[in-house]
């Protein structure tokens, strides 16, 4: 799927290129990162980001993070809303602005519920998730790549009508 470049207010919301691996390297080096994903390895290396874009960025919509200077981060919807973000643009809301686009976007393109969740332990992320509307459904257990273990994981869904009620 092509997806839009979104606009706003300090961030460009584009599609993930080939040219972006440097950048994703770069981000997902940082266990600060990684410790709450659960599909990336650790260490991530350059190969690691080439199979990204390649294999799992055409599988569904993502979009590049872009602060101007080139990728920060990633946001997708596809199967569910997941993002990451590089440790030096932590505590600066970026996320917050990328998720309240992205999720302004998907429910401009579809009234279908919106799921996500975060690493239990994960406040951050729980903060930009319950920001957007997001109630919790059930803690599942996933295995993370980077540690090779099981992690528990918060659900979480987002409706339409509680996106409207809260976009209003």
């Amino acid at each position: 799927m092509t997806v839009p470049v979104i606009q706003t207010r300090r961030l460009t919301l584009r599609p993930i290129l080939m040219d972006d691996t440097a950048a994703i390297t770069r981000g997902m080096v940082h266990w600060d990162v990684v410790q709450w994903l659960t599909a990336p390895p650790f260490p991530y290396a350059h190969d690691d980001a080439v199979h990204f874009v390649t294999e799992i960025v055409p599988s569904g919509s993502n979009w590049a993070i872009d602060a101007g200077d080139g990728l920060i981060g990633a946001i997708g919807v596809a199967p569910d809303l997941g993002y990451w973000l590089d440790v030096e643009y932590h505590g600066q809301h970026i996320m917050s602005e990328a998720t309240q686009a992205i999720v302004a976007w998907y429910f401009e393109n579809t009234s279908d519920d919106l799921l996500s969740g975060h690493h239990v332990g994960n406040g951050a992320s729980r903060a930009v998730l319950q920001k957007l509307g997001f109630d919790d459904t059930h803690i599942d257990t996933d295995r993370q790549t980077a540690a090779q273990e099981d992690v528990q994981v918060q659900r979480m869904i987002l409706s339409r009508a509680n996106w409207d009620v809260r976009d209003a």
